[in-house]
């Protein structure tokens, strides 16, 4: 059951004065608890002693508040007892909750779902800033997991913050039965904007959160700066529309999608097509091959369809020969071929002068492979890049499990590692500033690869499937029903976007939001 213990963290034993009475709070109404305060210091000595496996990790962080959200989840699992925030207050004694076998979290106000946690496909959020344990709950275990999983996540939120408690919340199996989820109105019934959230049933709260938000900070401008931000954001985004080239007409680029494949059913037929652009590619095919024979598809339910263009190796040749004793095993096997006349050193090839022609080329080149490859006879498209060297014999069934028309796993070079295909993101709130028109190069959006308002699937570890606003090629299903309806990736650059990343967001403008799968991995050679 529920300890009466009391856990308060600040990062020096010196507490700020106007948190002082806070801290009072808890200690006042609940005379008869033991209260811990915990420096950083303290921190690390406890996760050095009882959890010198998460030790590397704990250090690790580049945040204070990482540390400090890791530190409370351990010491909830190896204590128990109540976790508060100091700039928590509390309103009344907790001692209603020392019977509690379950851990106790509460959500967080209904007005903080839209900041982010419904862009990531959460409906609800719960609140990290108090909780409430039994020692030794096996639910901690459970999200320290996914912690560890999330250690290359570039927003604390998703990290070590709610983000990675509601993942945590969603994917625990015993959540019913183990966790008690009370409404905001329990710990945390004011929200960032100081508006109340009374609860619904009157039921009283124990606790007020009053959003210090010591570690993040509002971006504010004087009047001067506004100005200068104005006409600077006018100047790049001028000069972006004068350099930048010819570029799709959103309205008809979404018009030319057609209602009836937006509004398909699911197909009803299990035959995949799997597309493969190839280009120098010679020393992967024998590899992938045989990645693709080990799927667990039937083999009469797969077609082979390669389109090669502009290799300077044998690409051509070793390819028909490898795949010429597969026909008699596979529902086809179809060759193409497309030369765009696109060159490039391979060391180049993420040079943003490059992109443009790179990535439009790539377009032509995967719009020949539908118009070429594709028959009413495939229900699925699987676009698997040639150099993506292992994936698991379940990949397809994994990525129909999403029961989502785009699906996306997540590419990576070292299991576990960062996300390599930076092309499948979700895009947080982002003003089209002066900053954003300046990271435009040949009319499309290139900001560099650790940009922090875009998150990478290795950012969304925490859940088990995210709405995503771009795709990339590495990996990704199509229903092919929505290609043959016009749904192509744009060879011009749409919303600043093109090829994969400019297909998603067509996608989600025409009412079909991709889906991403951050746990659900395959390889990329490291090359």
């Amino acid at each position: 059951m529920i300890p009466r213990i009391i856990h308060q963290t600040w990062k020096t034993e010196v507490l700020p004065e106007n948190f002082r009475v806070f801290s009072e709070s808890w200690r006042g109404l609940n005379p008869g608890w033991t209260y811990r305060f915990w420096s950083d210091r303290d921190l690390l000595e406890f996760v050095g002693r009882y959890y010198p496996d998460l030790l590397e990790l704990f250090c690790s962080y580049p945040q204070g508040v990482q540390r400090a959200d890791a530190g409370r989840y351990m010491l909830l699992h190896h204590f128990g007892g109540i976790y508060a925030d100091m700039d928590a207050e509390c309103v009344r004694s907790l001692e209603p909750l020392v019977g509690e076998e379950r851990v106790i979290l509460c959500e967080e106000p209904q007005t903080h779902l839209a900041w982010g946690a419904r862009s990531r496909g959460f409906e609800r959020m719960f609140f990290n800033g108090v909780m409430a344990s039994p020692a030794g709950h096996p639910f901690w275990r459970h999200l320290l997991g996914r912690m560890v999983e999330t250690r290359t996540a570039t927003d604390v939120l998703d990290a070590t913050g709610p983000y990675l408690l509601t993942g945590a919340v969603l994917s625990y199996a015993e959540r019913e039965a183990r966790l008690r989820i009370e409404g905001a109105n329990f710990f945390n019934p004011v929200d960032s904007l100081g508006q109340a959230h009374p609860a619904a049933d009157g039921a009283p709260g124990y606790a007020i959160h009053h959003w210090a938000g010591t570690w993040w900070k509002r971006e504010e401008r004087g009047w001067w700066r506004r100005k200068r931000d104005n006409l600077a954001r006018k100047y790049y985004r001028l000069k972006g529309r004068l350099l930048g080239g010819r570029r799709l007409d959103p309205v008809a680029a979404r018009a030319g999608v057609a209602k009836a494949a937006l509004a398909a059913p699911w197909p009803a037929g299990g035959n995949i097509a799997i597309l493969v652009p190839v280009r120098d590619a010679s020393q992967h095919l024998a590899g992938f091959l045989a990645a693709v024979d080990a799927l667990d598809v039937p083999k009469e339910r797969l077609k082979l369809v390669f389109c090669e263009g502009d290799s300077r190796d044998d690409t051509w040749d070793r390819l028909v020969k490898l795949t010429g004793p597969l026909k008699a095993r596979y529902r086809d096997v179809v060759l193409l071929r497309r030369a765009m006349g696109t060159r490039f050193e391979p060391a180049r090839r993420w040079e943003r002068g490059v992109q443009r022609a790179r990535r439009a080329g790539l377009a032509q080149v995967r719009n020949h492979l539908i118009d070429e490859g594709l028959t009413a006879a495939d229900d699925w498209a699987l676009w698997v890049d040639v150099d993506v060297w292992r994936f698991p014999a379940d990949i397809v069934a994994q990525l129909l499990g999403a029961r989502a028309r785009i699906v996306v796993p997540n590419c990576v070079i070292n299991p576990g590692g960062p996300s390599y295909d930076l092309n499948s993101f979700l895009t947080k709130p982002v003003r089209r500033d002066h900053r954003y028109y300046r990271m435009m190069k040949d009319g499309l959006f290139q900001p560099p690869a650790d940009y922090p308002l875009r998150l990478k699937l290795s950012d969304l570890r925490h859940s088990e499937r995210v709405p995503l606003d771009s795709v990339g090629g590495t990996m990704l299903l199509v229903d092919a029903a929505l290609h043959r309806g016009g749904l192509r990736f744009p060879e011009l650059p749409y919303d600043d976007l093109i090829e994969t990343e400019g297909f998603g967001r067509l996608a989600r403008d025409c009412g079909v939001t991709p889906v991403g799968l951050p746990r659900v991995e395959v390889l990329h050679v490291p090359w």
